[in-house]
């Protein structure tokens, strides 16, 4: 056998063992290529399923999304366009702010004549009303004055016309005493100082004082005593002695007991007389 024969031989035997060996590989790793092939269909279905299930739901949250964005740039203008009403508005409302401002100062400065005024009106009525409260004393004090007249010349009409009357009272007495008198043979022109009234009373009060006896007498100066004149004391028909009179009212008189005449303790309700006349 030549070289060729042997490099073949030699070469079959490296092919045997390659093919021996890749045989032994092959059936080493041997697998069940379809169902592999099945499963990984059905997990490339899986996954187209689960891509469009994903893409639908991109789609719709894209189509959610626009919706939202469609309505966020609705109310963006929305809000851009009440934006612009309140900005509007806000200058409105500052415009009539000024104004207000405006008019209220010219409301304060108003007020603040007006109080002014009220305040010197308040000054004036509080001097009016001093004035009528001084008016009102004064007409009432002049009304006072003017009741006190008119009551004291009521009371001196009054006086006069009892004065009056008694001096018709007197002077048809004096007339009628003049006559009397005349016929008498007196003269109606004699001096009375020194004549002492035929008068009676008696005695209403007793005192001693200093040792000296006092009495006071029911007549006085409207019966015709006069200070110095002497009465004459007595009851029933005894004498008890004589009284000097030392004052006079116009209608009681006080006197002094005059121990010379004493007779007898000179008591209340003894009679007192100018004449005596026992019978």
């Amino acid at each position: 056998m030549n070289l060729l024969g042997k490099s073949l031989v030699v070469a079959l035997f490296f092919l045997s063992v390659l093919f021996m060996a890749l045989a032994l590989t092959v059936y080493s790793t041997h697998r069940n290529w379809k169902s592999v092939a099945d499963a990984k269909t059905q997990q490339l279905n899986d996954e187209r399923a689960r891509y469009e299930t994903l893409v639908r739901q991109s789609n719709a949250l894209e189509s959610q999304l626009k919706a939202e964005a469609e309505a966020a740039l609705q109310q963006v203008r929305k809000l851009e366009t009440e934006a612009t009403r309140l900005a509007e508005d806000n200058q409105q409302i500052n415009r009539r702010l000024n104004d207000l401002s405006v008019k209220e100062r010219q409301a304060i400065e108003a007020v603040t004549v007006s109080q002014q005024g009220n305040n010197q009106l308040a000054q004036e009525v509080t001097q009016l009303r001093d004035s009528i409260s001084e008016n009102i004393v004064a007409k009432d004090r002049s009304f006072e004055v003017a009741l006190k007249a008119t009551e004291e010349l009521q009371s001196i009409r009054n006086d006069l016309e009892t004065a009056i009357e008694r001096q018709r009272d007197l002077v048809a007495e004096t007339g009628r005493m003049s006559r009397v008198m005349e016929s008498e043979g007196l003269d109606p022109n004699t001096p009375a100082d020194g004549v002492t009234p035929r008068v009676d009373g008696f005695v209403s009060k007793t005192q001693r004082r200093s040792g000296v006896q006092l009495v006071e007498i029911s007549i006085g100066d409207d019966d015709g005593l006069r200070v110095g004149d002497t009465v004459e004391v007595f009851r029933d028909t005894k004498y008890k002695g004589r009284v000097e009179i030392l004052k006079t009212a116009p209608d009681r008189a006080v006197g002094r007991v005059d121990t010379r005449f004493q007779q007898g303790p000179i008591q209340e309700g003894d009679r007192v007389a100018t004449r005596l006349n026992l019978n």
